[in-house]
C-alpha cells in the first residue's frame, strides 16, 4: 500500500453508508485521502444491529468496523459526541480503549482533539490515545471563530498537554459554521486563517474543512436542484491551487452532506429517494417520488443523471457503474444506506481526481461489463 501525503480529508459520519462508501473506493483514490470519521452517540440506531449500540459495543464495533472497511489506512477519529453519555470522569478508561481495540484490529485511527479538549481534563485521555503507527499523532480541531490573536498560545499549551509538537500534528480548520454563499468572501477569510495557523509551526497537515451543502434536501419531489460547491471554489482561490501548491495544505469538506451532525434515536422513517451527484463545481441533486415502487423510482432517478450531461461515465468509479446499471435495470434500487454509499464513493472520487488532475496525478478507470444476457443483443 502506498503511503503518500493525502490531498483530501472528507468528514464523514461513521455510519453504514459512509464506511461502505469508503470500502468501495478504488485503491489509487483511497491512497490519497485521510477520512475524518465522526462516531455517532449511543442513542443513534445502528442499521446493522437494528437498535442503539451499548457502550461496550460502541467501544468494540467502532474499531472493528474501521478495520474491516478501511484496513491498514489512516483515519482521523472524532469521538466528541460520546462524552455526554459515556462520561467525562471516566474518559481516561473508555477513550483509549476505543483506539486500542481499533489498532489491535489493524486500523490506524488518529484522534481528533478539539482545541478546548486539549486545554481541559480530556487531554489526559487523548494523550493515552495518540497514534503510534503514523507520522501524524493527533489532529487538533480549531473552529474558525477560535482563530484569533490568542490562538498561538492556546495551541502551544494544548500541544504541551498532549505531549506533541507541530511536526506530529494535523490542524483541522473547521469552517462548519461559515456562510459559504459568497465563495470569494470565504476565500479571503480562509486564506488569513491558514496563514495564521502556518505562522505558529511546521504542522504535518493544515486542513481546511467546510461545506455549502444545505441541511435540508434542496430538491422537490421528482425534481432536480443544483448546489454550488462554494467551499471548493473558496479553497482553490484561498491557496491559489496549482501543481506547485504546498503539499501540507489540504482541502476538506463534509462529503456529499451538510456540516450539521444530527443523530436521531429512531430510524427517521422512509429515506428520501435521491442521489447527490457531485460535479466539478456543484452537486446535482436528483430526487424521485415518495410514491411508487422503489425500483421504478430509482431507475428513473439514475436515468435522469445519465441524461443530465453531468454523468462522469461508467469507468469513473464503482459508484458510477452502479448508477449506470440501475438506470438500465441491471441492478436493484438499493436503500437509504446504499444511496449514501454511492454518494460517498462518487463524491470522494470526484474530489480526489480533480485535485489530483491539477497536481499532475493519473488514475485508473474502473472496469465494467454488461450482464451476459444483454450481450446476446449486441
Amino acid at each position: 500500500m502506498a503511503h503518500t501525503r493525502p490531498i483530501y480529508v472528507p468528514a464523514l459520519r461513521l455510519k453504514q453508508g459512509e464506511y461502505r462508501g469508503l470500502q468501495r473506493l478504488a485503491s489509487d483514490v483511497a491512497d490519497k485521502i485521510i477520512p475524518r470519521l465522526v462516531v455517532p452517540p449511543p442513542k443513534e440506531r445502528d442499521p446493522e444491529k437494528h437498535r442503539p449500540l451499548t457502550k461496550d459495543e460502541i467501544v468494540h464495533e467502532t474499531g472493528h468496523r474501521i478495520a474491516h472497511h478501511w484496513k491498514m489506512r489512516a483515519a482521523f477519529l472524532d469521538v466528541r459526541f460520546l462524552f455526554a453519555e459515556f462520561g467525562e470522569a471516566e474518559c481516561v478508561e473508555w477513550l483509549p480503549k476505543i483506539f486500542d481495540v481499533a489498532r489491535n484490529a489493524h486500523a490506524q485511527p488518529i484522534p481528533v482533539v478539539g482545541l478546548a479538549d486539549s486545554l481541559g481534563p480530556r487531554a489526559a485521555a487523548f494523550r493515552q490515545s495518540l497514534a503510534t503507527e503514523t507520522e501524524t499523532k493527533v489532529a487538533i480541531r480549531v473552529e474558525s471563530g477560535e482563530i484569533d490573536r490568542d490562538i498561538r498560545n492556546r495551541l502551544m499549551t494544548g500541544m504541551s498537554a498532549l505531549g506533541v509538537t507541530p511536526e506530529g500534528c494535523a490542524v483541522l480548520a473547521d469552517f462548519s459554521d461559515a456562510d459559504f454563499s459568497d465563495a470569494l468572501a470565504v476565500a479571503g477569510i480562509a486564506q488569513a486563517a491558514l496563514e495564521d495557523l502556518q505562522g505558529i509551526g511546521r504542522w504535518r497537515h493544515v486542513v481546511f474543512q467546510g461545506t455549502n451543502y444545505p441541511e435540508d434536501n434542496p430538491a422537490d419531489s421528482n425534481g432536480d436542484a443544483v448546489v454550488p460547491r462554494n467551499e471548493w471554489l473558496a479553497w482553490k482561490a484561498a491557496v491559489k491551487l496549482d501543481e506547485g501548491s504546498p503539499e501540507h495544505l489540504i482541502f476538506g469538506d463534509y462529503g456529499a452532506d451538510s456540516a450539521k451532525f444530527e443523530f436521531k434515536k429512531a430510524s427517521g422513517g422512509i429515506p428520501i429517494r435521491h442521489y447527490r451527484y457531485t460535479t466539478p463545481d456543484s452537486w446535482l441533486v436528483v430526487r424521485g417520488s415518495a410514491e411508487g415502487q422503489a425500483e421504478a423510482v430509482m431507475r428513473g432517478v439514475c436515468e435522469r443523471i445519465l441524461r443530465s450531461g453531468k454523468f462522469a461515465g461508467r469507468g469513473f468509479s464503482s459508484a458510477d457503474e452502479y448508477i449506470f446499471r440501475t438506470a438500465k435495470g441491471w441492478d436493484g434500487p438499493g436503500n437509504g444506506s446504499t444511496w449514501r454509499e454511492i454518494n460517498t464513493t462518487h463524491h470522494i472520487t470526484r474530489v480526489v481526481r480533480d485535485i489530483g488532475g491539477i497536481k499532475g496525478m493519473t488514475f485508473t478507470e474502473t472496469t465494467f461489463s454488461d450482464p451476459a444476457d444483454q450481450l446476446s443483443f449486441i
